[in-house]
């Protein structure tokens, strides 16, 4: 199961090092490339609603190692990519067996891990879903500088065989449970939804923000998520099951969730950004920055399960997001001199306090579910984590966006001074446009060093928050409780 949420959060972050690459193979541009990554979440978000309705009409574990297979197919067959259609056709196969597995894997889980260590299990899940996005940069990276862009498909199939031959002999056989009615009022709501939002957030930044197309997708997205609330609240056999809201460990736990996941993806995002955009490296040295934090939170996952194993949930949660919240302080101190060490010691910190917490949070709210609603609780949490992060790099993409701007105007030693120039400006006018545009350049870097700055505290923000809320969650069971 570690396996298969590995295969499928690797293939996000490896691909989207690769796209320029990818586009230039391929002979696309930037605006039809993209489509390589953002079809891949389409299929994907469009997926996760179907797990439950699929697990019980197939059967669960079936399902999983369909997924799978489908899965590895289509890793090799995007490498055999021979143009940008077949690329995202390809893609789109990957995609619905990807969003399946995450769900199919969490429930799994917790139909076959004692309830006692189920922390323990978790943390091992996790491994898969918190590694995935710092080692898929720096993988990505390494082969369009070393070898082919067919390899980051490639390298995923032996992978996926090891996991489907580990999955057919370890997994316990189960058939269909019962042939429930197809939701489909439900589906198309949900569908719309996330498709709206995806499509609003992977145009956004061309299209603007406030432009027309991108604000009437946001609000179709929010409409149809209300009207998949209201049909779901009605139907007798719905795709998701809502009651899982009615547990308010399971609500606190997914907000934390929520609030994790956007510091966590923007930190994923913006941090890459700052390595690439402000201190020059190439993506091959950025991921390599990136690998020890990867590598920490890795370390973490097993300890957090542990933790919360022994003390609850309230603990780690609350440490975790505690040391993440310092961590972005730190990484707003961030100036155009930044060294590398600094980056990989602040992201270390970050990632550490992101292990500690995240897999506890989601843990003790599906902990907190009755056995009937695990596979919906599943569903909704990959649903958030799909929604959150979408909304993370994009939101916060307006919002650098919009800080650079103001910050490039407030210069003011760079503007007129009644009739004539300021100092800086006159001397560099003086010494040619080698100079002048150097000045100029060396402006950018450290407006987008200070708005990158201001990101981080946003992020702390989210953290924060988190570990307020993580005071909420139920702490260490006395002995004899239930």
């Amino acid at each position: 199961m570690t396996l298969g949420s590995f295969l499928a959060a690797l293939d996000t972050s490896s691909v989207n090092v690769a796209l320029p690459s990818i586009e230039r193979a391929l002979s696309a541009g930037a605006d039809d490339g993209r489509w390589v990554s953002t079809g891949y979440s389409l299929a994907m978000g469009v997926a996760i609603p179907l797990s439950k309705w699929l697990s019980d009409r197939i059967g669960i574990s079936r399902l999983y190692i369909l997924c799978l297979v489908v899965f590895t197919t289509g890793s090799a067959l995007c490498g055999l990519s021979w143009n940008l259609g077949s690329m995202i056709a390809f893609r789109l196969v990957q995609g619905v067996p990807g969003g399946l597995l995450g769900v199919l894997g969490m429930t799994l889980l917790f139909a076959t891990a004692p309830r006692e260590k189920i922390g323990m299990a978790m943390g091992l899940y996790g491994l898969g879903i918190i590694v995935a996005p710092g080692v898929g940069p720096a993988m990505g990276g390494w082969f369009v500088e070393n070898s082919t862009w067919q390899m980051i498909f490639f390298v995923k199939i032996p992978i996926g065989i090891a996991a489907v031959l580990a999955a057919w002999r370890i997994l316990p056989r189960s058939g269909a449970t019962s042939r429930p009615s197809f939701d489909l009022w439900g589906f198309v709501t949900i569908a719309v939804a996330l498709t709206t939002l995806l499509v609003a957030t992977a145009e956004g930044n061309d299209w603007g923000w406030t432009s027309y197309p991108t604000v009437i997708l946001l609000m179709g997205s929010a409409l149809a998520f209300a009207l998949f609330a209201v049909v779901e609240n009605e139907v007798d056999a719905p795709l998701l099951d809502l009651k899982v809201f009615r547990s308010g460990t399971y609500s606190i736990g997914l907000l934390i969730v929520g609030l994790v996941t956007m510091a966590m993806f923007g930190s994923l995002f913006y941090i890459p950004q700052l390595l690439l955009g402000v201190m020059g490296l190439n993506a091959f040295d950025a991921g390599l920055v990136m690998m020890p934090s990867a590598l920490a939170m890795a370390a973490m996952a097993p300890v957090a399960g542990r933790l919360s194993d022994r003390f609850g949930a309230r603990l780690p949660v609350f440490c975790g997001l505690t040391l993440t919240t310092f961590a972005c302080v730190l990484m707003a101190q961030v100036t155009t001199d930044v060294s590398k060490l600094d980056v990989i010691w602040w992201s270390v910190l970050f990632n550490v306090g992101v292990g500690v917490s995240m897999m506890p949070a989601m843990s003790v709210g599906m902990n907190a579910l009755p056995p009937n609603l695990i596979a919906s609780g599943s569903a909704l949490n990959q649903v958030a984590i799909r929604s959150v992060s979408a909304l993370a790099v994009a939101g916060l993409g307006a919002v650098l966006t919009i800080l650079q701007a103001e910050l490039m105007v407030g210069e003011s030693d760079l503007m007129p001074a009644g009739p004539t120039l300021s100092p800086m400006v006159a001397r560099a006018s003086e010494e040619g446009g080698a100079t002048m545009h150097a000045l100029y350049a060396a402006l950018r870097l450290d407006v987008a060093a200070t708005a990158f700055a201001d990101i981080f505290l946003v992020l702390g923000g989210c953290a924060a928050l988190g570990a307020l809320l993580g005071l909420l969650l139920p702490g260490r069971k006395r002995p004899g409780s239930v």
